[in-house]
């Protein structure tokens, strides 16, 4: 049977970094469809690569194997896992990249990969995802149960999340979790943060970048254009958006930028 695998990284399209991690996955099960998340995460971004992967993974087939490597501590003593999780596979660094997989599936099985007669040899000390990561993948496509690969590792790295305060009922304040490729901002707020979203909105506004902004609008076509305005994403949180321009740009705010919903 055609197992899937699907590749998260950070590597970019220039250079031969996932061509080599195909070729070496193909070397272990030639059978294998393999589905190219994204290569174009920001570098060293493990935020945006954790916020992508969990966008992604849910709508797979059961078995997918997911293969994830944002992975500035390559070479140091980080962990290398392996995890199943939602009824799918994960391979990836232990450095919270898996956090909102772990969060939204509930309960998983992890293992340190360790065993190093499934690795690509020579071991690069800067190139874990061609010669243990995708192996690894491989040989799960292959049915090696996790635990052959090493021991079992109880708390993988957190992955620190922005959370939602509510300060009494006049603000309830939040973050951007990610920028989308149309500079659009998604916020970890929900369209259940503002009572009346469903309505009029008014009454509250959304303060970004030292702007306030009081437009709530359920599509991207009801905005006027250069609008600044709110919309509920298909991912299930507040977005930010503008109107035939690019938010992010506008507002000169990313990942991390603190955000609020102030009721009057």
């Amino acid at each position: 049977m055609t197992r899937i695998i699907t590749l998260l990284t950070d590597f970019g399209l220039q250079d031969h970094f996932v061509a080599a991690m195909k070729g070496v996955m193909l070397g272990i099960q030639p059978d294998l469809r393999f589905i190219d998340i994204s290569h174009l995460i920001p570098p060293r971004d493990i935020q945006s690569g954790a916020f992508t992967l969990a966008q992604a993974w849910p709508y797979y087939p059961p078995g997918t194997i997911h293969l994830a490597v944002v992975d500035p501590g390559v070479g140091t003593a980080r962990k290398a896992l392996a995890v199943s999780a939602g009824g799918h596979f994960f391979v990836a660094p232990d450095n919270g990249i898996l956090g909102y997989v772990l969060e939204k599936a509930g309960g998983f099985t992890a293992h340190e990969i360790t065993a190093d007669h499934y690795f690509h040899k020579p071991v690069s000390s800067t190139f874990h995802g061609r010669d243990i990561f995708a192996p690894a993948a491989a040989w799960i496509s292959r049915d090696i149960p996790l635990h052959k690969f090493g021991p079992a590792v109880r708390q993988p790295t957190p992955l620190k999340i922005p959370g939602v305060t509510k300060i009494q009922d006049a603000l309830i304040q939040g973050a951007v979790l990610a920028v989308d490729h149309f500079g659009n901002l998604v916020t970890n707020l929900r369209p259940e943060d503002v009572p009346a979203y469903c309505g009029s909105a008014r009454g509250c506004k959304m303060v970004a970048g030292q702007r306030e902004i009081t437009s709530f609008r359920r599509t991207f076509g009801e905005g006027a254009a250069g609008e600044l305005f709110v919309v509920p994403g298909s991912c299930g949180y507040l977005e930010i958006v503008m109107r035939d321009h690019s938010a992010a740009e506008e507002l000169r705010i990313g990942p991390g930028a603190s955000v609020g919903i102030v009721f009057s």
